[in-house]
């Protein structure tokens, strides 16, 4: 027991609580459905993710305050997901479900001393957030979802009445079904969650048919959708549909294949090292051979630039492909190129056999007949009219833009509206400029639907 000195320093202390005191204005906010705090609980615990000690090595808690339903704004929905939870709650929003009390948050203003009271949103809910899995979720079809009801009675009356197949079925399912109560809160120490994770507490058949799934899933494709793939490819050079650049989507050299290219590129880096690059390149080629508008497209080139070469390659390249277009697109047969020599019909031979190998289709034996002679379909034409115009394009740079459509459209001797088609075709975007019209391809790459103009599919 305290000594009467220290009981009366105790007292005599007692006698000025009050000078400590100070005074704390308290009010309450007027309730805002948009403005009420959210108040949320875990039941089974706090994640590891929401620690802050741990928020350095692992992602926050993100969360979501949703509309239950869009015709009431009264039921409301909490949603939040971490790396390998999500957790959920909804309050319907029919009254105070009985309750006696409900939450206020309190915010206190040092400055101002006032302790401001706010209900918190839907009417003082306090949201319980039940976790679940979600890659346990996507791996089983069937989880359960209701104790002593439908869902339980109708696998016993196949168990009893059902056939052997059923019965198989249904035990392959209770295998795989995962009970989350017993892993929520594990963490990422738990042994178990990682080889549920990994697939490891399922049957070898039952992981490689979800994985099948989940790869075709993002790609499956309607039957629509592949018949307009597979006739694109029988158009279009190869392409990289999922290209970020649009310079990056069709390849020239590729178009070209290695042997023309090296000759055609090989002659343009020649040229540029000489006193006058552009001369040079024009004096390379018969002023009969060229075609008008690459000419100019070949003047106006800057040799300097570091894409020079890469840019008259392509435009010799198409002077060449239009050429062997002029000479064979309306012959019912023609015979094959002599690769021994080392030009054909004033062409390199190398150009002449890619455009063989590209745009015509074999029409007779050459053990039979001594000479391959080949022919180029209505299919072939389109094609190869496409190339050119897509090498043309490329020409431009990294613009990927034509200018002026008319001009190649004249030198293939085609009306300007073929040319747009196959390039609407080919994922470009045609606009028309007065009486011409101009060209550019975009990325994401889009190709035509069924419902938009397609190029003729007619046979010769």
């Amino acid at each position: 027991m305290p000594s009467a000195t220290k009981r009366r320093r105790t007292s005599a202390d007692g006698d000025n609580w009050h000078d400590d005191l100070s005074t704390v204005k308290i009010r309450v906010a007027e309730s805002k459905t948009g403005d009420n705090p959210v108040v949320v609980a875990f039941p089974c615990g706090v994640p590891e993710s929401a620690i802050a000690k741990s928020a350095i090595s692992k992602p926050t808690l993100k969360f979501v305050w949703q509309q239950l339903n869009e015709n009431s704004k009264s039921g409301r929905r909490v949603v939040g997901f971490d790396r390998d939870c999500l957790y959920s709650a909804q309050a319907n929003g029919l009254g105070y479900d009985d309750r006696q009390t409900k939450l206020v948050v309190g915010v206190y203003h040092k400055k101002r001393n006032t302790l401001t009271l706010h209900e918190a949103a839907s009417r003082g809910t306090v949201f319980t957030l039940q976790q679940s899995v979600p890659s346990y979720m996507e791996q089983n079809e069937q989880t359960e979802t209701g104790k002593g009801g439908n869902e339980e009675i109708k696998p016993n009356v196949y168990e009893d009445f059902g056939s052997s197949k059923k019965r198989r079925v249904l035990k392959s399912q209770a295998a795989n079904r995962v009970d989350i109560d017993n892993v929520v809160g594990a963490g990422d120490g738990s042994a178990m969650v990682h080889q549920m994770m990994k697939g490891q507490g399922m049957s070898e058949s039952n992981r490689m048919a979800i994985e099948e799934d989940r790869r075709t899933d993002s790609t499956q494709k309607s039957a629509s959708e592949k018949a307009l793939e597979d006739a694109r490819l029988q158009i279009l050079p190869t392409y990289d549909e999922h290209a970020v650049k649009p310079d990056k989507v069709y390849d020239a050299k590729k178009i070209a294949g290695n042997k023309a290219w090296k000759r055609v590129f090989d002659n343009v880096f020649a040229c540029l090292h000489k006193e006058n690059p552009t001369d040079a390149i024009v004096e390379s080629i018969f002023e009969r051979d060229w075609q008008a508008f690459v000419l100019q497209f070949v003047k106006e080139v800057d040799t300097q630039a570091d894409n020079a070469a890469y840019r008259i390659t392509c435009a010799i390249l198409i002077n060449w492909m239009i050429k062997f277009y002029r000479i064979n697109n309306k012959r019912r047969s023609i015979e094959g190129v002599d690769e021994t020599r080392s030009t054909y019909f004033g062409m390199p031979s190398e150009v002449a056999a890619r455009c063989f190998e590209l745009f015509t289709t074999p029409v007779s034996n050459p053990e039979k007949s001594g000479k391959a002679h080949f022919a180029m379909t209505k299919t072939k034409n389109d094609k190869m009219i496409t190339h050119i115009l897509l090498m043309y394009m490329m020409s431009q740079g990294p613009s990927m833009k034509i200018p002026r459509i008319n001009p190649i459209a004249e030198s293939l001797g085609i009306p300007a509206g073929q040319c747009s088609t196959l390039l609407r075709y080919a994922g470009c975007r045609v606009m028309k400029v007065g009486n011409d019209a101009s060209a550019s391809l975009k990325t994401p790459l889009e190709f035509p639907t069924m419902g938009r103009r397609m190029p003729p599919n007619n046979k010769r």
